[in-house]
């Protein structure tokens, strides 16, 4: 369970028996992989939770169902209790003596389940608790920028690869020697990695003393998006919290804790809410956690907590195992659209994976990929096939100037039911295709890209033009990416990399849109598509 305070040694020996937590030493594979990716449709990052105060779930994944937060709702109509979720809990073992960030079975099975990705389409970010595992590391024991950035990339190849909103940090249970400078020096090494899109969090227990150090300027306070105070035995509620105000965290930065397994809730929601902390936080949110939630939503929002029906422990709302979807297309009328896209420029990248089930028999012989077409003079396209093209062939399509637009065709056939990884891009000098990472064509180019309009895929032109197959990983880049570039991150790619434009995981397996990773608000329309058009059928990612 979570940490406490306590008032005496024998408390806190009877406490800790009590109150023991489950951990196994699972050891994490850093490789990101397609069987191991999750959507990002939620309420994105900190800004999106700054309306008014908002309740955190702590779930100890060892013992109660991490669907359980998505089920309780307050108001009319419903909106969802949680802005925040938490996965109870990650370890940080010693391997070797290397800090290394490990899973136990219970939380790997989180991750590899739909879990991360259903309470995400619900508006609920997803982070992940890494604390110690009473062994020789912890967020505590770096001594140097670089032991902590060596950790920091491990937490951020696992909040990619997981498809997750954020890391918690949670500083207990190391046997190592801590020092106050550590912390913030794992934090700016954490944010160096996650970018600003990302949340980064602290659950804090008598720990202010971190939160005085500076690294390049800044205290932990400037880093962290928000810190839940957890000494919940204490009820005085100020003298919790003053430490960290004093040390520079704003109240808008702080959340206070409740075990539900104290009577504490009222009183702790009215403090948030006459106090202008950000977060009401509450552990350990299980399967009839209804009234004491409804202590804080009553408080909070002045409306009892409700529990939507046939969802607790996960009772038919989850969505498909491991949460990973890819979009069929029947090559007819099914498409999406996005909003309006300026590729005005020099540098462009059109990459994502296909499989062709089949191809066009009938003039023009197109199946468009993705891109826009509003005419020859306004156009960024790809696309197979064209009227003197065979069907099963890459087509690249682009206007740099003039009327005329300019067409790069592949040298390879592509085969039916086959994966494959494409990529078209222009650097202002060339137009190239890719297939699988492999240089496969390219073409001299030169201009600015004229292309401003509704970008569509498996559409172009008319609705002659659809794919016959599946899509996943599509993205949109406003740079031209190198073979290295496209080699290195064909199976996944961090939603804040520079020049990302549009990115559409496709794994929210159900609902009537795709949601854009990167935040940039390009959403995809499903249109004329049925729910059976989710699909499991997935690349290997190599």
């Amino acid at each position: 369970m979570r940490k406490l305070m306590t008032m005496g040694v024998a408390l806190l020996a009877v406490f800790t028996i009590f109150y023991a937590c489950k951990k196994g030493n699972t050891q994490n594979e850093e490789t990101s992989t397609f069987s191991a990716k999750k959507d990002l449709k939620a309420l994105t990052n900190a800004s999106a939770l700054n309306s008014g105060p908002f309740v955190t779930a702590y779930v100890e994944v060892n013992s109660n169902n991490f669907v359980n937060p998505g089920c309780y709702t307050y108001g009319t109509p419903a909106k969802q209790l949680f802005g925040i979720s938490v996965i109870f809990a990650a370890n940080i073992n010693s391997v070797n003596g290397v800090p290394t960030l490990s899973f136990n079975p219970q939380v790997q099975d989180v991750l590899n389940s739909g879990k991360v990705a259903y309470l995400q389409s619900l508006g609920i970010n997803v982070l992940l608790d890494v604390l110690g595992n009473h062994q020789d590391a912890g967020w505590g024991c770096f001594t140097t920028y670089a032991q902590a950035d060596a950790f920091a990339l491990q937490c951020a190849n696992a909040v990619q690869q997981y498809g997750l909103d954020g890391i918690d940090i949670d500083d207990e249970y190391s046997t190592c020697t801590a020092n106050d400078g550590s912390l913030v020096l794992a934090a700016a090494a954490l944010r160096a990695r996650l970018g600003s899109t990302k949340l980064i969090t602290m659950a804090a227990f008598n720990q202010a003393n971190y939160f005085n150090s500076t690294y390049n300027g800044q205290k932990l306070g400037d880093i962290l998006d928000y810190v839940f105070e957890q000494t919940y035995f204490s009820t005085n509620y100020a003298s919790r919290l003053q430490p960290y105000i004093n040390a520079g965290v704003p109240k808008a930065k702080l959340g206070l804790g409740t075990d539900l397994g104290n009577s504490d809730q009222t009183a702790v929601a009215n403090y948030v809410k006459n106090n202008g902390l950000a977060s009401a936080m509450v552990y350990n949110v299980a399967n009839n956690s209804q009234t004491k939630l409804s202590s804080i939503s009553n408080s909070l929002y002045s409306s009892a907590t409700a529990v939507k029906p046939n969802c607790i422990d996960g009772n038919g709302t989850t969505p498909p195992a491991n949460g990973n979807t890819s979009l069929l297309f029947d090559g007819t009328n099914e498409y999406l659209n996005s909003n309006s896209f300026n590729l005005a420029g020099t540098g462009l990248t059109l990459e994502g994976w296909i499989r062709p089930n089949g191809f066009k028999s009938a003039s023009p012989y197109i199946s468009t990929i993705m891109g826009i077409e509003v005419s020859d003079a306004n156009v960024a396209l790809l696309r197979l096939g064209d009227a003197s093209l065979a069907n099963n062939k890459l087509q690249f399509v682009l206007n740099t100037g003039g009327t005329t637009p300019k067409k790069l065709n592949s040298a390879t056939t592509l085969s039916a039911n086959t994966w494959y990884h494409v990529a078209a891009t222009y650097d202002g000098t060339t137009m190239k295709i890719y297939i699988n990472g492999v240089l496969d064509a390219s073409l001299s180019a030169t201009g600015t890209i004229s292309a401003s309009g509704t970008f569509q895929i498996s559409r172009s032109y008319d609705a002659n033009r659809g794919f016959n197959g599946l899509f996943d990983e599509l993205r949109v880049w406003k740079t031209a990416l190198t073979q290295t570039q496209i080699q290195n991150n064909k199976c996944t790619v961090a939603t804040n990399s520079t020049g990302l434009e549009a990115y559409w995981k496709f794994n929210e397996a159900s609902g009537t849109t795709a949601a854009d990773a990167t935040g940039k608000g390009h959403t995809a329309t499903l249109t004329n598509m049925e729910s059976t058009d989710w699909s499991t059928t997935l690349p290997t990612c190599q």
